[in-house]
């Protein structure tokens, strides 16, 4: 038996979020739906059709009678399974996409297609889950698929313990440029835009630092203050202990220098430096460092305001 999704998620209710997680547009249902039909149609013949194989197992699942408008029908696997993507209720799209991919993922991988004995089935099926998570992001959804099943990007331990802390902190406090900011930096980094999502994200502990100053009284040049000053205005304050110097000191390092420059080697393309590509577990680290200490000052200055 097969745990369906929204028997899974628990929702978490007034929490903010830089994801969205119950609203599924027409034209994500719509490439979800040809994602799989790359994979399936492949399989699906006159004596043997996948969709319908699919579509029986689904409605078994959910106690239903049928995908479509109608009862199932041999055949008719593939109408049903796309008139199911256009109406159904975005709890129940969500339940078939996992319960599809997690077949798929879990039982194709060793069968070939009728008289395909070279057919790539692993290459297929990896083909698909990058593009499901790449449209995943592409539309601001927080899910993914990992380990044959469809995960919410809240259910990690960082974002639940980092991100969603640091937004909610931002906000009661009234630190709203910091936290539009923090969520710039990360739809900037669904968006594909590593470098400006770290930028983004160096802004927003910047920000979060002259807002500390600003409500603390602490003077410095709004205009020409960087932030390992701002770092440093903070400590002779007495803000924090003068060992987190150190450790402030490097995420400011770490925010600044996430734009690796090399110089351009390739011959005839002339002198002139050249941004390389950077790697989204990088991006992914810088900006869960940016939120967990973005959370730590902020929670420093509500300790303060409410132990003067």
């Amino acid at each position: 038996m097969y745990e369906l999704l929204s028997k899974r998620i628990k929702n978490a209710d007034g929490e903010p979020e830089v994801f969205t997680y119950n609203s599924f547009p027409q034209a994500f249902r719509n490439q979800v739906f040809y994602i799989l039909e790359d994979v399936l149609d492949p399989y699906s013949t006159y004596d043997e059709n996948l969709w319908d194989i699919f579509e029986e197992n689904f409605c078994r699942e959910k106690g239903l009678k049928g995908m479509g408008y109608g009862k199932m029908q041999n055949g008719y696997g593939k109408s049903s399974i796309e008139e199911y993507f256009t109406d159904c209720d975005d709890s129940d799209f969500l339940d078939a996409i996992d319960y599809f991919f997690y077949l798929t993922d879990k039982k194709l991988r060793t069968m070939k297609p009728e008289y395909q004995y070279d057919y790539d089935a692993d290459g297929a099926i990896n083909d698909a889950i990058v593009e499901l998570n790449y449209r995943f992001k592409q539309h601001n959804l927080g899910y993914e698929f990992a380990n044959s099943q469809i995960i919410t990007i809240d259910s990690t331990f960082l974002h639940k313990t980092a991100v969603k802390p640091a937004l909610k902190l931002l906000f009661e406090e009234g630190f709203e440029g910091a936290e539009d900011e923090i969520r710039n930096a990360y739809e900037r980094r669904r968006k594909g835009d590593n470098k400006n999502a770290i930028l983004e994200a160096g802004k927003a502990f910047e920000s979060t630092m002259k807002i500390i100053c600003d409500k603390q009284g602490y003077a410095y040049d709004k205009n020409k203050d960087t932030a390992q000053k701002l770092i440093t205005i903070l400590e002779n304050n007495g803000f924090y202990p003068s060992y987190m110097n150190a450790h402030l000191t490097s995420i400011r390092k770490t925010l600044e220098t996430g734009l690796p420059v090399v110089r351009n080697k390739v011959a005839g393309h002339g002198q002139g430096n050249q941004i390389i590509t950077i790697p989204d577990e990088y991006t992914d680290y810088a900006l869960h460092l940016a939120a967990t200490n973005i959370l730590f000052l902020v929670r420093l200055y509500r300790n303060k305001k409410q132990n003067p």
